[in-house]
């Protein structure tokens, strides 16, 4: 037994551990928001639940990915207090139109295992950063609502 490496299967359990990889630190980085408004958590845990249905590894996948991510980015955008806020989200949104691009090139034949890993990586780490700041902003804009 000593040496050997777990390799997650696939199924559910590949699929929760993909989840936890990403969503897991974010919900915790905004628990003090989710804590504060669970109102919140509602729509955090739906938008959460949209991206553990979709996968990386493959250009639909990506595909659907971004089109959630593209949401989340309409609502930063749209909720953003400062300029600074409103370049993100266009910079994020341009993010996602390259990954896009990138993922409808990987459907045509002879597409790499290297290119699809790479975007895979990108989407993943786009993911990341949209999410967690989508967490974030949810939870400002209701702390606004409530006057905290």
């Amino acid at each position: 037994m000593a040496g050997k490496k777990l390799v997650p299967g696939s199924g559910r359990a590949s699929t929760a551990m993909n989840a936890a990889k990403w969503a897991i630190p974010l919900l915790a980085a905004g628990a003090r928001w989710i804590s504060a408004h669970p109102e919140v958590w509602e729509s955090v845990k739906e938008q959460a639940a949209k991206l553990q249905r979709t996968t990386t590894s493959k250009p639909d996948g990506v595909l659907a990915t971004v089109a959630i991510l593209r949401e989340q980015v309409d609502y930063l955008e749209g909720s953003a207090d400062d300029a600074g806020e409103t370049r993100r989200a266009q910079e994020w949104a341009k993010r996602l139109d390259s990954c896009e691009r990138a993922a409808q090139l990987l459907k045509a034949p002879g597409a790499t295992r290297k290119d699809r890993k790479a975007l895979k990586e990108r989407t993943e780490a786009l993911r990341s950063e949209i999410f967690e700041a989508y967490i974030e902003e949810m939870g400002e804009d209701a702390e606004e609502r409530t006057g905290a």
